[in-house]
């Protein structure tokens, strides 16, 4: 049996919720399958339809469309069946389910609301999928609070508590993390009240300004944030945020794959802390963001993503088996750039690399 949520189905499909109580693990399970694409199959805000359930899904006659991103394609693939054919998650039910994507907004924002056989709720939002402007969205993260997805999903956790009875759950993977968390924060306190855990798995953190209001603080005690040994994503803006250490397979940024983390019967296996190795990010995005210029640091992005736009790149499926035609192109991008973007791109980094530069001797030195 497979030590990971895979496993963790194979295991405990058998049980339903009514025995066994909706979990981390669960809550994991269901932030991966909210990356699934759903468009079409399940239905979507403002449809007022009736739910689906995960094993009516696996009868749709597009039920090959959920698994359209080739990166995960085999082991969604896996994890679906296996959740079809189980009883605890075979039927769960599906609905209001979103999807945008917005170019012109720079923003990616999907969320989707799960009920289960015992009447309890849980709301996922997506985490950032392969698609280009939804990992600009998080770079902006770094200087801007809220970005588009955090507003948006403000809106939806108001509109999905409206069709929800009593208390629920939300949580998130990721960026999905991060947006369970903020529209916990934001949402009315009648909302607020009835939540009753925040599932921030791997999520970014926050700016100081976000943090320091009042509304976190109401949140705080009911928010549970789970980073792998080597997280690099969940330890971005991480300051306030308690978290637990969850032991991963592989290392650095492949942790960040949900299918990596290591689940021993029901739960994670824990770790004390964090790698020290992969621990950058924790205080230098910090200090990047503290430092750099809040226009140089747009300005940095925007141009990164331009670079990637003119190469012809829209989401991460273009660079599978074309890096000998994509390169090129950045370079010329690259080198099509005005003088002073150029030099304004080059403070940003400068200031990046000063303030990782006694963290990374230090990790260093520790691997001698």
């Amino acid at each position: 049996m497979k030590n990971n949520i895979i496993g963790y189905i194979e295991k405990y499909g058998s049980v339903p919720f009514a025995e066994k109580a909706f979990n981390k693990v669960d809550a994991l399970i269901l932030s991966q399958f909210s990356y699934f694409k759903l468009d079409g199959i399940v239905p979507e805000v403002g449809q007022d339809l009736p739910s689906v359930t995960v094993k009516s899904i696996a009868g749709n006659d597009s039920v090959s469309d959920l698994f359209a991103d080739e990166r995960y394609r085999k082991v969604n693939m896996e994890l679906f069946d296996a959740m079809a054919a189980s009883e605890r998650f075979g039927t769960i039910k599906l609905n209001h389910c979103i999807n945008l994507i917005n170019s012109r907004w720079e923003m990616q924002f999907s969320a989707v609301t799960f009920e289960m056989a015992d009447g309890k709720c849980h709301v996922v939002f997506r985490g950032t999928d392969e698609t280009l402007v939804g990992w600009k969205e998080d770079f902006n993260m770094s200087f801007m609070t809220p970005v588009p997805a955090q507003v948006k999903a403000v809106d939806y956790l108001h509109y999905a508590a409206e069709r929800i009875k009593g208390s629920f759950t939300v949580g998130g993977h990721s960026k999905g993390g991060n947006l369970a968390v903020y529209s916990a924060m934001k949402c009315s306190p009648l909302v607020r009240d009835r939540i009753e855990l925040i599932y921030s798995q791997d999520g970014p953190g926050f700016t100081k300004e976000t943090l320091a209001d009042a509304e976190f603080d109401a949140v705080s005690g009911r928010i549970r944030k789970y980073v792998p040994r080597s997280s690099i994503i969940g330890m971005m803006l991480q300051s306030q945020e308690e978290y637990k250490v969850i032991e991963a397979r592989s290392v650095g940024i492949l942790q960040h794959d949900p299918f990596n983390w290591v689940v021993e019967d029901d739960d994670f296996v824990y770790r004390d802390d964090v790698a020290g190795r992969y621990s950058i990010s924790d205080a230098s995005v910090n200090e990047w963001a503290d430092r750099a210029d809040p226009e140089e640091m747009k300005l940095f992005v925007d141009r990164m993503y331009d670079v990637f736009v003119a190469s012809g790149v829209s989401d991460l499926n273009d660079f599978k088996g074309n890096w000998a035609t994509i390169m090129p192109k950045m370079k010329t991008a690259v080198d099509n750039m005005d003088p002073e973007d150029k030099k304004r791109i080059k403070a940003v980094l400068a200031v990046f690399l000063d303030s990782i530069k006694d963290q990374l001797k230090d990790s260093l030195l520790g691997w001698l």
